[in-house]
């Protein structure tokens, strides 16, 4: 079983707000599943299920789906997920990306679960607010009395009841999920890493605003090898100004591919040095490598950059920096 010292430390939202009115009956959403960046083998076969699943534009820009006060959300996993009854299993209602819960504890919700369905009731208001708290996006799913099935792609049914005095007005979707036979090496964007060091929220450095000549927040990613150790002594090497590649001892692991704006030059990729570690994951406390980046746009040129990190047979996982004129 996994410690979970830190898993029960991760989520809240302590302001109540007006919630926007309910969406219209039965509305369909597009529900998409990964991998949680805060274990190596959350899709793995036979492993505990650790994925996070995702009904909502993560864009910032975009508003989530706000919840009022005894809103539901249920997950009901396939028959084949096997309920071991053991425990705990925790549900992490994010502000919309990944690894950040809205504020430290207590949480303003009860999670319960019952056979394959897992129900989440809120305990006060999560709404939907603005760039700065998009409101919920994604649910965190670490269920400690779980295990994963055999390879292959299984159906999970989500619904929110953003509303209890309009029973009949939800939004439901269905994500595929993917069960891979082994765990693989595996690259993750945390924002624990990076902006701010404090209690969550933390900053979004997935996606991140800049004004023109400044550079982004440091990026810190979570680097597992194949056999699921923290992949210690990786760093990068430039082979162009587009591509990079991550390498330990000589040998390319990975690769970095950024995609700027017309026009563009003069960028960069950085490091604060090899992947260090091993450190504990934040709130699942596996230990993982973790290494820094800092990416440095043009300093004369506005638009979009792309940056994507993959590793060699594994994930990958992609920085969107917007810059903007003063």
């Amino acid at each position: 079983m996994r410690p979970v010292a830190l898993v029960l430390m991760v989520a809240m939202l302590g302001t109540v707000m007006a919630v926007p009115a309910a969406v219209g009956a039965d509305s369909q959403v597009a529900v998409t599943v990964t991998k949680a960046p805060v274990a190596p083998d959350g899709t793995t076969a036979g492993a505990i299920p650790d994925f996070v699943l995702s009904f909502a534009d993560l864009d910032p820009s975009e508003s989530g789906i706000g919840i009022k006060t005894d809103g539901e959300i249920e997950i009901v996993l396939p028959d084949s997920f096997v309920n071991t009854g053991a425990g705990p299993n925790v549900a992490i209602v994010l502000q919309g990306w990944q690894a950040s819960p809205p504020a430290p504890p207590p949480f303003i919700w009860t999670t319960s679960v019952s056979g394959n369905t897992i129900t989440i009731e809120m305990n006060a208001d999560y709404p939907s607010i603005n760039s700065a708290n998009p409101g919920p996006k994604q649910v965190h799913l670490i269920l400690n009395g779980f295990t994963n099935p055999g390879a292959g792609r299984y159906q999970v049914g989500m619904t929110i009841t953003p509303d209890p005095a309009s029973p009949s007005d939800t939004t439901s979707g269905t994500g595929t999920l993917k069960i891979i036979p082994r765990a693989r090496p595996s690259v993750n964007i945390v924002n624990v890493l990076s902006g701010n060091p404090g209690p969550p929220p933390f900053k979004n450095v997935q996606y991140q605003t800049v004004t023109q000549g400044v550079d982004p927040d440091k990026v810190g990613l979570y680097l597992w090898d194949k056999d699921s150790a923290p992949f210690i002594g990786v760093d990068l090497v430039m082979s162009n100004p587009n591509h990079y590649r991550f390498v330990l001892n000589k040998k390319t692991v990975g690769h970095v591919w950024i995609d700027a704006p017309d026009g563009a030059s003069g960028y960069s990729l950085s490091t604060d040095g090899e992947s260090d570690g091993p450190i504990p994951a934040f709130a699942t406390m596996i230990p993982t490598a973790f290494l820094i980046t800092q990416f440095s746009p043009d300093p004369l040129t506005t638009g979009d950059y792309v940056i994507t990190f993959k590793l060699n047979n594994g994930n990958e996982q992609q920085q969107f920096v917007e810059v903007v004129s003063p």
